[in-house]
């Protein structure tokens, strides 16, 4: 059971990064169509900006899923790495209940937000939804919440950095060997 919990977050994890990396990619070429439009063509390109917003929210939030996942979240790890093993252990336990806590707060809060803005539309596209860009406030709240749930209870031997598939192993470069 716990090997497949992991396995799962493995994809969820891969699913968030794939997003942010999405969203980026899209984000700057839109960006870069937008600024050639207005100053090359003189034409203003309306879509730009909106959906780039919309492509911010999915990263931030994911983003931080991800973060937290592979451990590259902000926090303060000096504090953790200065007291003693048993004074870190239980502080890395305070640290999961708070995130645990924003985590529950964010799909609580987040649902309500998107069932308050479900029927508002953007200007610039009417067919959009403001409810529906906004639940990935929920959804990321959701994906760091079972993240948390598998750094303190599942695997809490994996506080690691995570590894995507085809980085070099810690200490060595692209090929692996040893730097």
């Amino acid at each position: 059971m716990r090997d497949r919990y992991v396995a799962a977050m493995d994809k969820l994890y891969l699913a968030c990064a794939f997003i942010c990396c999405a969203s980026v990619v899209a984000m700057t070429v839109l960006i870069a169509t937008g600024v050639f439009s207005r100053y090359v063509l003189h034409i203003g390109a309306f879509y730009s900006e909106p959906i780039s917003i919309f492509l911010a929210i999915q990263l931030t939030f994911y983003g931080a899923a991800v973060c937290y996942r592979a451990n590259a979240h902000l926090r303060l790890e000096i504090v953790e790495n200065a007291v003693p093993p048993l004074m870190g252990r239980i502080l890395r336990g305070v640290i999961d209940l708070l995130m645990a806590g924003v985590s529950v707060f964010m799909v609580v809060f987040g649902a309500n937000l998107v069932d308050a803005t479900l029927f508002q539309s953007y200007p610039e596209f009417e067919y959009v939804r403001v409810g529906v860009v906004y639940t990935a406030i929920p959804l990321g709240g959701l994906v760091t919440l079972l993240f948390v749930i598998e750094k303190a209870l599942v695997a809490p031997e994996s506080r690691g950095t995570v590894e995507l598939p085809g980085t070099p192993p810690a200490g060595g470069d692209i090929t692996g060997r040893t730097i």
